[in-house]
């Protein structure tokens, strides 16, 4: 049975429900509450803080879009214009950004800041590539700087292609005490870092320094100013766009392709290098050098293709032998065996206490005693060009051998006279394995 509802309750709580709430005394019944007013507060500072975001990352964006290269050297370019006008402007908020978090710390863009308020960037060479490690994909630079060692930068590509900095090492010290190159960075524990500034010595004549460098069980003095001398004669220098090109980078062992380049702009030469250390807390050391496609290249430059006509040969006894070479019938040194030899004197001046071995030899026109006497004055005539730039006489020994250890056979097959290989009979051996 259904329960009836009588109509006067259904009016009396319809009444009641249309009744607006009793407002309490002492308050406006628009006032808002404090809670209300706190979150109008919030909602205000918030909304300016989405404005400061917004435009934080609107101008991310546009720095982000300003560095978009595919052109590592544009790129370097750009990075250098910022580290410059962070140094001129003391405004280091944009070089900031664009480095971040990822490549340095706090602390570190800390450091930065005070390297770049005392230090310039370079004029004349504001940034130099030192070499990739992974071609076309991961390459590392430099920006130099006046009176300080260099920033080095590792630079990866993204996903759009564009080069991007993935990595900054910053110098250990602004000013090595006693040092009249720049240094880079970590150079005794990092291979490419290493080989660079091996060859930068070999580049400068500085044969002290790159001596000091290398395995010297493995690598004779010999090799060392050859390449000096080959250096100088070509005119070579690394090549700005790839100067060194890993073939492998492993914790105790690594290689690398050199590349080289004339100042007349010819096509690059190159030749690689092996650097190897005990183990990985252990300063690297240059191991082995392989010269062949380097000595091709040369002799085009230097000697009409003639790939006899080398500074640098190997000895039969053992290591390496630097040679010049004399005109025909000649004990008389031109200017380009002044030059070589003032590079070998460099090398007698490292250590005044040691001695050195020249041998005089001839071609085989002329008889047994003339060709001794000549190959005599031919040795005799290097050794006087040394005292005269303050070699000690006893530091030299000479040798005379006539025409009795010719490098290649003077004569042909059918028995016709072969002047290519008497021009390379025409010679003095210096024997610099110490």
């Amino acid at each position: 049975m259904k329960r009836i509802i009588p109509i006067t309750c259904l009016v009396l709580a319809l009444t009641n429900c249309s009744k607006k709430e009793t407002v309490p005394p002492n308050t406006t019944e628009n006032a808002p509450t404090q809670s209300t007013q706190q979150s109008d507060a919030d909602f205000a500072t918030e909304e300016l803080d989405l404005s400061d975001k917004k435009d934080a990352a609107a101008k991310r964006i546009e720095l982000e879009k300003s560095l978009e290269f595919t052109k590592a050297d544009d790129y370097l370019a750009r990075i250098s214009e910022l580290f410059d006008s962070a140094q001129k402007e003391n405004d280091f908020s944009t070089l900031s950004a664009t480095i971040g978090n990822s490549a340095l710390d706090q602390k570190q863009l800390a450091q930065l800041r005070q390297l770049l308020e005392k230090h310039a960037v370079d004029t004349e060479i504001p940034f130099e590539q030192i070499g990739e490690i992974k071609a076309n994909k991961h390459a590392r630079w430099a920006i130099n700087l006046q009176g300080s060692d260099p920033i080095v930068l590792d630079l990866k590509r993204d996903v759009k292609g564009n080069w991007k900095i993935d990595k900054v090492v910053l110098p250990t010290s602004q000013k090595l005490a006693g040092a009249d190159k720049p240094r880079l960075p970590n150079s005794d524990t990092d291979a490419l870092n290493y080989t660079h500034s091996f060859l930068k010595s070999l580049l400068t004549q500085d044969f002290k320094k790159a001596k000091s460098m290398v395995d010297a069980s493995n690598i004779t003095d010999a090799k060392l100013a050859g390449l000096c001398i080959i250096f100088e004669e070509a005119d070579y220098k690394l090549d700005p766009n790839k100067p060194l090109r890993a073939l492998f980078m492993r914790d105790t062992s690594a290689g690398f392709y050199i590349n080289v380049i004339s100042n007349d702009g010819e096509k690059a030469a190159q030749f690689s290098i092996i650097a190897q250390r005990e183990n990985a807390a252990a300063a690297w050391e240059i191991y082995e050098i392989n010269l062949d496609s380097l000595l091709g290249d040369y002799a085009n430059r230097v000697s009409d293709g003639d790939v006899y006509f080398t500074p640098l040969l190997k000895n039969p006894a053992g290591g390496d032998t630097l040679v010049i070479y004399f005109e025909f019938d000649s004990e008389g040194l031109t200017e380009r065996t002044k030059k070589q030899l003032d590079i070998v004197t460099d090398i007698l001046t490292v250590d005044p206490n040691r001695t050195i071995t020249i041998s005089g030899h001839t071609d085989s026109k002329g008889s047994d005693q003339y060709n001794k006497s000549l190959s005599n004055n031919r040795a005799d005539s290097v050794k006087q060009y040394f005292a005269e730039q303050g070699i000690a006489p006893s530091q030299v020994l000479t040798e005379a051998h006539g025409d009795h250890r010719p490098r290649l056979p003077n004569t042909k097959s059918d028995g016709s006279d072969n002047p290519e290989g008497r021009r390379a009979n025409r010679r003095t051996e210096i024997y610099l394995d110490f």
